[in-house]
């Protein structure tokens, strides 16, 4: 739908599958989802291939590499620096479909969940 009628998604919360994300801020991310070994594993495991790249790095340009725009936000210097250095690196396709595969179509950035879904 969103193709067909020229409409660009923006990722927000791109940083979400990080297990260090919005610790301690208000979001409806459960602690079984921060725990989530799994995912994590995998993640790092994908962010160490990638020599001086971090995991919040790899997580932004795999969206940029699938053509969706992210807005992350920092107040660190250095890590506006990193999340700016998105294309000195390509991820392997092979590394692009076990980060898809990690979707739980889940909606975090928010305390109570889905916003959509507040009354």
């Amino acid at each position: 739908y969103m193709r067909e009628n020229n409409i660009l998604p923006v990722a927000y919360s791109s940083l979400a599958p990080m297990s260090t994300w919005r610790t301690g801020q208000g979001s409806a991310k459960t602690e079984a989802q921060r725990e989530n070994e799994e995912n994590n594993g995998i993640l790092a495991g994908i962010a160490a291939k990638y020599a001086d790249k971090s995991e919040a790095q790899v997580l932004l340009r795999w969206a940029v590499q699938q053509g969706v725009p992210v807005l992350p936000k920092s107040t660190k210097p250095a890590r506006i620096e990193a999340n700016m250095d998105l294309f000195s690196f390509e991820i392997a396709q092979e590394d692009m479909d076990a980060l898809s595969a990690m979707n739980q179509d889940l909606a975090l950035a928010w305390p109570n969940g889905d916003p959509m879904a507040t009354p």
